[in-house]
């Protein structure tokens, strides 16, 4: 670019001297019409808007707050938040409304401050007799909601004297009464009869004249404080905050007017005033048109010039900032590599600064893990191509080692010789270790940090290798916890993980180095046990694995002892790939827990077929419903002292098409571990009631029906409502129906079990507790549980005898549902010696094979018709027994 003459002068020509007069007649111009236009629009909307918004606000707020009062003093606000919020916002409107508009003149503002104080003042009053108007409503509704409360029973109680009974409620009736409408002469009644009662107290009985004595300082409360609370709500209402707010709004409006009339002058000044300035500048533009074509061939010249210098300084800023504030660390060295220049990010990774490294090659930072022969590969792919880069491990100025991206360019000239090379670099130590983590997690458990499955195949691919080469033994073991979920549900999650990291250790310090011990999920462990001379080595550790588990671990406040169960399975005999061996073991493993738990069992051929044939029947029982294969039998329940029926139990048998009639022990379990027993047990209920229905309609008179609930259905069902739409839709009086519950499923949530009870005992259902004494409940709970019978277990029947132990617990039990007001039932009853014991010791029926066996529906209806005088109208206190779809 051409330089300026020195002695260029871009102003030549021009008048300075009126140039400067003109712009001192303009800036006071410019300032005459600022200030006019200043007073002009001196009247913002914004302020008027907001001012007058909140000056609303007031009136409503305040209105809204009086309603407030009213409803809570009328108990139509349960709670206090309504006038709580008013009277916030009360005195946040009153605080808003101190910023007076900037536009009002100092007498309107100072007449509007005078109306804002005193209004801060009334507002400030209604708070605190707000506040008061709340304590008192709060002590008053405590007396309000106790009092009839406690009045109903002490009544229903009994314990008063009927006429002073009648009395007190009378009086309480008059005091609720009195709390509505707080009519004095009322008030005058309510004092004299409270006075009458204090006096009737005083020759109660000490504990009965306290509880009435308390009742009757609530009553004093509500004829005391009533009329307080009523003159408090009045001298809420009375105060003149409405008048003040539009007294205020009045104030405000007649200086807003002011202010408007103002400022309209004002513009009408600003009008005059720009006409005149408009003159003025339309003579100097022409003077001043002349001077801007003179300067506008200079300021073309400067501004090419400022335009190349500002483009080479915003280049030169650029690279420099990319260089200082790269997150990468960057090298520059000479042809010869020596380090010429390093950014800020190469010292924060490195350490070295560019004093300590100038002058220096980056041979410095080498850690010796890369040989001669990788540098020279670098170097010749820099000569051949001009840039190289890869991963590289070099040292910090600490001597720490580290992985880093490396990139190198070389630089030519312009004889296109190599003039410098430039090195971009980044630390990748996180992600270094964010992917070996990746690698861990992918191959082991989080939990206790064991292999995993994938981690596992290998394994034990690997040990089948092994043991095939050096024609050896391997073994996998499959320990399960016993009863581990128990302690997952009733100590927690944590108890459960601190107890399977405590296992993980105990199984490592069992086996050899050279196992693996991985853990399948849950609570099932999976033991590697490659180059085994004898098979028998395998039970030796697991005896060994099942020693170090017994002893007890301490968790927390817990000490807990845990057992497991080992299956074995062995290469080559059990299988000769891993997902065979792993079956195998697991197979082996259930028949270790099915032979009691905290054992061992070696694989055998029938494990898995006997795996299988349940499998398949769990997978048959799941269409037995659709297909209609289930069937109900009924085998009666009668009288202990003459032999009548007095009820029957209907019991569940499959009709299988292969297996024919099964018992339930044989297909129950697998209903209850595959959730098929809550819908087969719907059927039952629902077919009985069927039944029964149909009885009654061929004109027979049933005696009551028995049904059993699992612990499934009480759990997850709503049995309550269950029940209800049965029996209304085959309109059978609840008597006719008895529900067997087992003592175990009614300990399991005492308090909703209660509840339960409760409705269906009110609903006219029947209630027996089954198989009592095999279970565990707290005869304190057992008070509270609202059952009909108490059914003794087979297994005390059975053996009865003069002075066997059995007999004891027979009686014992008998004497004890006696005692609580309940019947008894025994089953399983066989003999005749059996009958005449339970009969002599007041057992109320029975119940066994020894009175019939379970009939289908036909056979019964026939006894039914034989026996029809004999039941033909049920004892209410007769307590069914249950519908048992298991026995």
């Amino acid at each position: 670019m051409t330089p300026l003459p020195a002695t260029f002068n871009p102003f030549a020509g021009i008048d300075r001297g009126r140039i400067m007069r003109t712009a001192l007649l303009m800036v006071a111009a410019m300032a005459l019409l600022g200030w006019l236009f200043s007073q002009a629009d001196a009247v913002t909307s914004d302020d008027n808007q907001r001012y007058g918004r909140d000056l609303r606000q007031l009136l409503n707020i305040d209105s809204d707050l009086n309603a407030a009062v009213l409803a809570s003093g009328n108990g139509l606000y349960r709670d206090f938040d309504a006038v709580t919020r008013g009277t916030l916002a009360l005195s946040d409107i009153g605080t808003a409304l101190q910023r007076t508009p900037g536009f009002l003149d100092e007498r309107d503002r100072n007449a509007l401050d005078r109306e804002v104080v005193e209004l801060r003042r009334l507002t400030a009053r209604k708070a605190e007799l707000v506040d008061h108007f709340k304590r008192e409503t709060a002590v008053l509704r405590n007396s309000l909601s106790y009092f009839p409360a406690e009045t109903d029973a002490l009544i229903d109680d009994g314990m008063l004297p009927p006429p002073l009974s009648r009395r007190v409620g009378i009086f309480a009736r008059t005091v609720m009464t009195h709390a509505l409408n707080g009519d004095p002469a009322l008030s005058r009644t309510v004092a004299q009869r409270l006075d009458a009662l204090v006096a009737a107290s005083r020759e109660l009985p000490p504990p009965l004249a306290a509880r009435l004595a308390n009742l009757l300082a609530h009553a004093r409360i509500v004829l005391e404080r009533k009329p307080t609370l009523d003159a408090l709500t009045r001298d809420i209402l009375e105060l003149p905050t409405t008048a003040r707010g539009e007294s205020l709004i009045r104030a405000y409006a007649a200086g807003y007017q002011r202010a408007a009339e103002r400022a309209h002058t004002y513009r009408v000044l600003l009008f005059v005033v720009a006409l005149a300035l408009a003159g003025y500048l339309a003579l100097a533009i022409l003077r001043l048109q002349r001077a801007s074509l003179a300067l506008a061939g200079a300021n073309r010249k400067l501004e090419e010039r400022i335009e190349t210098l500002r483009l080479t300084q915003s280049e030169l800023h650029l690279y420099a900032n990319v260089f200082t504030n790269a997150s990468e660390g960057m090298a520059i060295t000479d042809a010869e590599a020596r380090i010429v220049a390093v950014n800020p990010a190469f010292t924060d990774i490195t350490g070295y600064s560019i004093e300590e490294i100038g002058g220096k090659t980056p041979a410095v930072l080498s850690s010796g893990r890369q040989d001669a022969a990788f540098y020279r590969k670098m170097w010749t792919t820099l000569a051949r191509r001009g840039q190289w880069q890869g991963e590289i491990w070099n040292r910090r100025r600490s001597g720490e080692i580290y992985p880093e991206w490396l990139s190198i360019t070389a630089v030519r000239s312009e004889t296109d010789d190599i003039s410098h090379y430039i090195g971009i670099f980044s630390d990748i130590t996180d992600r270094k270790e964010s992917e070996a983590r990746i690698r861990h997690l992918a191959h082991h458990d989080a939990l206790t940090g064991l292999p995993n499955r994938l981690l596992l195949q290998d394994r034990l691919a690997q040990a089948i290798l092994q043991a095939r080469r050096g024609e050896r033994h391997a073994a996998v073991l499959f320990l399960d916890l016993d009863r581990f979920k128990t302690i997952n549900d009733t100590l927690g999650h944590e108890v459960g993980d601190g107890l399977l990291r405590q296992v993980t250790q105990r199984c490592l310090a069992a086996v050899r180095e050279t196992d693996t011990v991985a853990r399948q999920g849950g609570d099932e462990f999976v033991i590697v046990l490659p180059d085994l001379e004898h098979p028998q080595d395998a039970g030796i550790i697991a005896r060994k694995i099942l020693g170090t588990l017994a002893q007890p671990c301490r968790l927390g406040m817990h000490e807990l002892t845990v057992t497991g169960s080992i299956g074995i399975a062995l290469y080559p005999g059990d299988g000769n790939n891993a997902s065979m061996l792993l079956r195998n073991a697991d197979a082996a493993m259930y028949r270790a827990k099915a032979d009691g738990r905290n054992g061992f069992q070696f694989y055998a051929a029938d494990m898995n077929t006997h795996s299988l044939g349940e499998l398949l029947l769990e997978h048959q029982l799941r269409g037995a419903l659709d297909r209609d294969e289930l069937r109900l039998y009924y085998q009666p329940k009668v009288d202990a002292a003459d032999g009548s029926l007095r009820g029957c139990e209907a019991l569940l048998r499959w009709q299988h098409p292969d297996l024919g009639l099964l018992s339930p022990g044989r297909f129950v379990p697998a209903a209850e571990e595959s959730g098929l027993i809550v819908p087969i047990g719907e059927w039952v209920l629902r077919e009985t009631c069927r039944q029964l229905r149909a009885w009654l309609d061929a004109g027979l008179t049933p005696v009551p029906v028995a049904v059993n609930l699992s612990g499934q259905q009480f759990a997850h069902q709503d049995i309550v409502a269950l029940v209800r739409d049965v029996l209304a839709e085959h309109r059978l009086p609840a008597r006719l129906l008895e529900l067997e519950l087992t003592e175990t499923m009614l300990m399991r949530d005492v308090d909703r079990t209660i509840a339960t009870l409760a409705e269906l005992r009110d609903m006219g259902v029947t209630l027996a507790i089954d198989d009592f004494g095999t279970g565990y409940s707290s005869l304190a709970y057992l008070r509270q549980f609202r059952v009909n019978t108490l059914k003794i277990d087979r297994s005390f029947v059975h053996d009865i005898r003069p002075g066997g132990s059995d007999g004891k617990i027979a009686t014992a039990v008998i004497a004890l549902a006696h005692n609580l007001g309940l019947q008894v039932t025994a089953e399983g009853v066989e003999t005749a010696a059996q009958q005449h014991f339970l009969a002599r010791h007041g057992c109320d029926h029975l119940q066994g094979f020894l009175f019939g066996q379970p009939e289908q529906a036909d056979v019964l209806a026939t006894q039914l018709a034989a026996d029809a005088p004999s039941h033909a109208v049920p004892r209410a206190n007769d307590g069914p027994s249950a519908l048992a779809h298991a026995c």
